[in-house]
């Protein structure tokens, strides 16, 4: 997919759809405070409203971002720069055989990622994540893309096979559920 108002730019696009034993309260928690966050994510800093900050801390590096939709209960989003860290270049140097100059950097928007809650029946929510930039689609972008998607997913990723960050959130929303004592 292009985007229409540019052409020769290319969308990277993932989108993730989650079933949780969960009010939207209780998805809204976890997805748009600090705390909650932090609790299933990496340690996170959050002004929570649209134009507020957003840092998380990933060990090796740290991402920040702008917060830009902040509607309680049903859908929190945040815009960030591609974290280009020294260590970033070096990774996408050896997985895409790239050195990544301040040219390739300006032909990518920031990555925008979006949580929507949508609330069901008996107590549960379905909870939508999109994460999204438009770029040039050169090797490099892909290969970062894919990789940083990964850890939104399904399976395990990275080195380490880590759990993707959406088992963990349905692990600890469903314990705060349980806890609560919220209808099932």
């Amino acid at each position: 997919m292009t985007d229409s108002d540019r052409p020769d730019r290319v969308e990277h696009r993932a989108e993730f759809t989650l079933e949780v034993s969960a009010t939207p309260e209780q998805v809204w928690e976890a997805i748009a405070t600090a705390d909650g966050i932090s609790a299933w994510m990496v340690p996170t800093r959050l002004d929570p409203r649209i134009g507020g900050a957003v840092s998380f801390d990933h060990g090796g590096f740290r991402s920040t971002g702008v917060v830009t939709d902040c509607t309680p209960n049903r859908q929190f989003a945040y815009e960030e720069p591609w974290p280009m860290t020294e260590e970033m270049r070096e990774w996408v140097a050896d997985a895409a055989d790239h050195e990544i100059t301040d040219d390739d950097l300006s032909a990518v928007t920031p990555i925008a990622t979006e949580f929507l809650i949508e609330a069901a029946s008996g107590g549960s929510c379905v909870l939508r994540v999109v994460s999204s930039a438009y770029g040039s689609g050169a090797d490099w972008e892909n290969e970062f893309f894919t990789e940083m998607v990964a850890g939104w997913g399904t399976v395990p990723f990275g080195p380490e096979d880590k759990e993707p960050f959406l088992g963990v959130l349905a692990r600890y929303l469903d314990a705060a559920h349980s806890e609560q004592g919220a209808p099932r």
